[in-house]
């Protein structure tokens, strides 16, 4: 090998160098470049939307805290502008109370609720006992049960409306108040109910809603049922009905008879 091929291998291998020096400085300057961008961006992110974002929840957070210490504001029936209905909250009993019945409120100790274990979108039916008066003797009175009200829904038991359960303290509690949806009519025969007798709930399946036509329960009737199902006949004391003759003070017997109705009118 000449002086002169020396001489153009020694330029190649200087090229080939200065040109790997050349990359490693151009990567270098690259790297920092890309550097002091994402640092440059990564400021002004923070300046333009994280620091305005922290701002507005220490604000909604100071928001918060004094919502907490404010009393709270109670709705008066009747408050608001003219011709606005009054505002209700959403928890509200009487929007849970379905259209054309009424919320009515009941005493009732827990053993006749049920045993306590009702909730609020039970659906009972309502037995009541009571001393009927005799119409011809005034000092003299026949007990009666009857299952008088059907399909009734609760509303809610005690201050609960919404969640079920309590069973244990509703249990443990002497008596309960069971608030019941009712038509007005109702409430009104309740009402009565609640002063000349006394009442037992019964629980009704889901999905049973229909009602069905009972006799009332008295001595005749369990006897009746007695001999029907068990073939067992009761013996019971007879009663007598009599009447005030209307020409004479004496009382008058009345034999047992049987009247036909059809179509509303006496066939017999």
């Amino acid at each position: 090998m000449n002086l002169e091929n020396k001489k153009q291998i020694l330029i190649v291998l200087m090229a080939v160098g200065l040109g790997l020096v050349a990359a490693l400085l151009t990567g270098n300057h690259i790297q920092d470049s890309i550097k002091k961008e994402t640092a440059r961006l990564s400021e002004e992110f923070e300046k333009t939307q994280v620091q305005p974002l922290v701002r507005e929840l220490g604000d909604l957070r100071k928001e918060v805290e004094r919502l907490k210490e404010a009393p709270p504001v109670v709705v008066q029936q009747g408050e608001g502008e003219e011709g606005e209905a009054p505002a209700v909250p959403k928890s509200s009993l009487a929007l849970r109370t379905p259209a054309g019945k009424r919320a009515y409120t009941v005493m009732i100790d827990s053993l006749s609720a049920v045993g306590g274990l009702i909730n609020p979108g039970d659906y009972i039916d309502i037995i009541a006992h009571m001393q009927m008066p005799d119409p011809l003797d005034e000092s003299s009175q026949e007990n009666i049960t009857s299952m008088i009200f059907q399909n009734v829904q609760v509303l809610a038991v005690g201050t609960n409306f919404q969640a079920p359960g309590g069973y244990e303290a509703q249990q443990a509690a002497g008596a309960l108040n069971i608030t019941l949806a009712m038509s007005p009519e109702e409430a009104g025969l309740m009402s009565f109910i609640e002063k000349n007798g006394q009442m037992k709930l019964v629980l009704r399946p889901p999905a049973e809603t229909e009602t069905t036509i009972l006799q009332a329960a008295t001595w005749s009737t369990l006897a009746d049922y007695v001999f029907e199902k068990q073939g067992t006949e009761l013996v019971i004391p007879r009663s007598r009905a009599v009447i005030e003759a209307v020409s004479t003070p004496q009382k008058e017997e009345v034999k047992p008879f049987i009247s036909i109705f059809q179509g509303g009118r006496q066939v017999n």
